[in-house]
């Protein structure tokens, strides 16, 4: 049994935290960007034309700042990365964004009919609200910081919401290669970490959460993707073949095969998406 778990670790490689697409539908697009502006105060760093995949018409993207794109494309089928279900029930993973003064921020969103939370105290003590960004309702989650000197939002913790906690931080740990940060296990909840992409020294936060019992869980391919980067190309596609030999359901693998940009998805054992690229 030792044997095996040394074999499968040795089989992923490192995984850094980069970023993350918003999916908006293509009709929508400077709509969205206009909403982050105005609501998140966020910036329009970059427009591209961009393919994404060799079956797409056309594509869209537009980087936010902070590792944020929002992505549109126009197909004709189902592409194995850039779907997602709309209507249907809000994934259990909560993509956090830090602001001051939060009950403000939370009367001015409601003001101007942003469906929203109460403000909750999560298991890490912290406070939040969730709300449903642009008029696809994409959820999102705000947390209080008030260290933060300027307006509008910054980058958090990735909150993904398991059924059995030990299960689940083992689970990570063993197919993910995430380190166990801060164990509070018996207060509900666990801060795991990555690297981070953007510097050597700073690591990204991922808390698994204890779910209530009765709540649903299973796929949901929502509209927000926390990305995670494979730097070396030959490891992300030896990556997605342990995932699949180990019985991890994955999505094929989209984007560009020969050269370019890939990307591919795959489940945790609650039905939860982790997002996996490399370019």
């Amino acid at each position: 049994m030792t044997l095996s778990r040394t074999v499968k670790a040795k089989a992923v490689p490192e995984l850094f935290y980069d970023g993350g697409e918003i999916d908006v539908l293509w009709d929508n697009h400077d709509l969205a960007i206009d909403w982050y502006v105005t609501f998140m105060g966020w910036e329009v760093k970059r427009k591209e034309l961009w393919w994404p995949d060799q079956r797409i018409q056309s594509g869209r993207m537009t980087h936010l700042g902070y590792g944020t794109w929002l992505n549109s494309v126009l197909t004709l089928q189902k592409l194995p990365f850039h779907y997602a279900e709309r209507g249907s029930i809000d994934p259990h993973i909560r993509w956090c964004w830090r602001t001051k003064n939060l009950q403000k921020i939370h009367d001015h969103f409601i003001e101007n009919g942003i469906r929203a939370t109460d403000l909750y105290l999560a298991p890490d003590g912290k406070q939040y609200f969730d709300f449903w960004a642009t008029a696809e309702g994409t959820p999102l989650t705000a947390e209080e910081d008030n260290t933060i000197r300027s307006k509008g939002f910054r980058p958090s913790c990735t909150r993904i919401g398991v059924r059995d906690l030990r299960v689940s931080g083992k689970w990570y740990q063993e197919f993910v290669g995430m380190n166990v940060h801060e164990d509070y296990i018996e207060d509900g909840y666990l801060v795991m970490s990555l690297s981070e992409n953007y510097s050597d020294s700073r690591q990204s936060i991922w808390i698994l959460e204890q779910l209530p019992s009765d709540v649903y869980t299973g796929k949901i391919d929502g509209t927000i993707r926390p990305l995670t980067l494979v730097k070396k190309r030959k490891d992300f596609f030896c990556y997605h073949q342990f995932l699949r030999d180990n019985g991890v359901e994955c999505g094929d693998v989209g984007g560009h095969l020969e050269k370019g940009r890939v990307l591919f998805h795959f489940y945790d054992i609650d039905g939860n998406r982790f997002n996996v690229s490399h370019c």
